[in-house]
């Protein structure tokens, strides 16, 4: 503490010694007046050197070295962070931090609802412009259109489930072909006219249990409105299965280039007026499958189009039986051609009569050959 002081009495700012000049000098003078009174006797001196002694103890008192030292700061507001009980620092940041968090959420929460509602509201309205204007469609109207379109004589009507690109659901269409190009007129809002280059369509692509609403889905065209009428027939068809006790409703949807899906009910139509070698695509479990063989794999695709609608029972047979007839002469082993009818019936794709019957085809040819 003593070298303190003699280091502030040398160093010191300017406050500091003077504070400690003023205690030492009235120490000092205290000291002095205290021996002048008891060598002289004179009680006087003795009460001046008991005040200057006072004076310089109050004064020693009144601050600090410590307090003299300090630079005069400018005062700037810091955030101040509590401890906890436990003497933990950096809790509050902590909860300030996931304050911030949460009050993030909930803004990007309501912000996704309001863009949500903004999407369903303009969804909402282009539905009731396009309600609006089929119902004002009539015969006269058609024609006009397909004339101003320059539609072909050979044309055919399907439904549009979706075309996302344009932002286009469940609309009718007018299709035809001319050289190199597929032509749509869709109805919805308005007419438009899109173009696909044939070459650009190399297969119909299945796509499988798409959500549906049987309620709500295509509600316009089950009044008897002149386009009501048109396209009903190409309403999608609808399959229900319970999950978990809640009935629920999913639908076939057919896939072509650009992004442009057809109800089941229009593929017939829509492959009558596409090049005949455009494929039928089934992408799933079985197509994918190395156990069945591409003469199962046939069969199975044209199972589909039947269950779809897109070829009737008897088209099926004709398909089953081209099919048979080429796995009677293809290269493969006598087990396997058994294993194939076995799968084909087993799965519910050929009855027992085809099986007997190509069974005993397969046994005539062979023979014929070992003859």
């Amino acid at each position: 503490m003593l070298q303190k002081i003699a280091n502030s009495l040398v160093h010191g700012n300017f406050r500091t010694k003077l504070f400690l000049w003023s205690v030492i000098a009235l120490g000092t003078a205290a000291l002095i007046l205290l021996a002048a009174a008891l060598a002289l006797g004179m009680p006087a001196l003795g009460a001046g050197a008991a005040g200057f002694g006072f004076v310089g103890l109050v004064t020693s008192q009144s601050v600090s070295l410590k307090d003299l030292e300090k630079p005069h700061k400018k005062k700037t507001s810091k955030p101040k962070v509590k401890e906890s009980a436990d003497g933990s620092k950096g809790q509050s940041s902590d909860s300030s931090k996931e304050q911030e968090n949460g009050s993030k959420e909930r803004n990007d929460r309501l912000k996704k609802e309001q863009e949500t509602g903004r999407q369903k509201s303009n969804r909402y309205k282009k539905e009731q412009e396009k309600t609006k204007f089929l119902h004002s469609v009539d015969a006269k109207t058609m024609k006009k259109n397909m004339k101003k379109h320059k539609v072909n004589q050979i044309h055919v009507k399907v439904m549009v489930d979706s075309y996302p690109e344009k932002q286009i659901e469940q609309s009718p269409a007018v299709v035809w072909r001319t050289d190199t190009m597929l032509h749509f007129m869709i109805m919805s809002a308005q007419v438009e006219e899109f173009e696909v280059p044939l070459m650009d369509i190399k297969g119909i692509l299945l796509v499988k249990n798409v959500p549906a609403d049987p309620q709500k889905d295509y509600a316009f065209y089950k009044y008897n409105s002149f386009i009501g009428k048109m396209f009903r027939p190409f309403l999608p068809a609808y399959r229900e299965k319970n999950n978990q006790g809640n009935l629920e409703f999913t639908k076939n949807t057919f896939r072509i280039d650009p992004g442009i899906y057809l109800t089941n009910t229009s593929v017939a139509n829509l492959q009558s007026v596409l090049l005949p070698d455009v494929a039928f695509l089934v992408d799933d479990k079985v197509t994918s499958s190395t156990y069945f063989n591409e003469y199962f794999k046939e069969v199975y695709r044209n199972s589909i189009l039947c269950k779809n609608g897109i070829i009737n029972l008897e088209g099926y047979k004709e398909k089953v039986e081209i099919t048979l007839d080429a796995l009677l002469t293809a290269p493969i082993s006598g087990e396997e051609f058994v294993q194939t009818l076995r799968e084909l019936k087993k799965y519910h794709l050929i009855t027992q009569q085809y099986v007997t019957e190509y069974t005993q085809k397969y046994r005539t040819i062979n023979m014929d050959k070992t003859n």
